[in-house]
């Protein structure tokens, strides 16, 4: 007798499973709409705490703009990039969701060459409810810069440190990759992989491997924007 998926009310609770089990949260992913749910609040994460690290992220980018434009030129461009400063915020998850939905069909792609196969949709399920963990890690961000207070002078007060760079001193591409694996990304991967060998029955290291492109992408991303800004970024 097949066994019957979950209901959709089961996968918006089983959701949560993301933060401590990946057996259980391999069992959610099967309910109907289940990437709906962290897909919504990824979402509304990111909007919320987008806006209120507005002003410190404009702050910085004003003092760019100030070592870098003549008086005359400065006011009329801080008017625009405040102006559009909140587009900015309100798109950040639909550019989350491709670089999500890219590293879901690699994962798929690199799982079905290993013989680690699943339904993409299910991978991308995996991977959106992964990124429950990631919103923590930017609500404390943002705690984080809050209860510090310190005027923002360069980019890499915008991103606290929870991993590597807690123990490493380091600037720019180097403070991006070692501030990439924090204690929150370590935790996000660790259940990925979990649950991937749970929805698949493939061994635990090869359910690492297959999904590398899921964060590397990420990775990536990174290094290259520290690379051009001169400083590491925060997710």
């Amino acid at each position: 007798m097949a066994e019957e998926n979950p209901s959709i009310a089961s996968g918006m609770v089983g959701m949560f499973n993301a933060f401590v089990d990946p057996g259980g949260l391999a069992k959610a992913v099967k309910a109907k709409l289940f990437w709906l749910w962290p897909l919504i609040i990824v979402s509304i994460v990111f909007i919320v705490v987008g806006y209120l690290m507005l002003p410190y992220t404009l702050q910085l980018q004003d003092l760019k703009m100030a070592e870098k434009m003549a008086p005359d030129q400065l006011e009329n461009a801080k008017n625009m990039a405040h102006k559009f400063a909140p587009v900015g915020v309100i798109v950040a998850p639909i550019f989350v969701t491709l670089f999500t939905l890219l590293g879901a069909w690699l994962v798929s792609v690199l799982g079905s060459i290993l013989g680690v196969r699943a339904k993409f949709r299910d991978i991308f399920s995996i991977s959106m409810a992964c990124m429950l963990i990631g919103c923590l890690q930017y609500i404390a961000a943002y705690i984080v810069i809050l209860t510090k207070g310190d005027e923002i002078v360069n980019q890499e007060q915008l991103s606290p440190a929870f991993g590597l760079d807690i123990f490493v001193p380091a600037h720019g591409a180097t403070l991006a990759f070692l501030n990439f694996f924090s204690i929150f990304e370590i935790w996000s991967l660790v259940i990925f992989g979990l649950a991937v060998a749970s929805l698949t029955g493939a061994s635990k290291g090869k359910a690492f491997i297959v999904i590398t492109p899921s964060w590397l992408i990420f990775l990536i991303i990174r290094i290259a924007v520290a690379a051009l800004t001169g400083g590491g970024s925060s997710s």
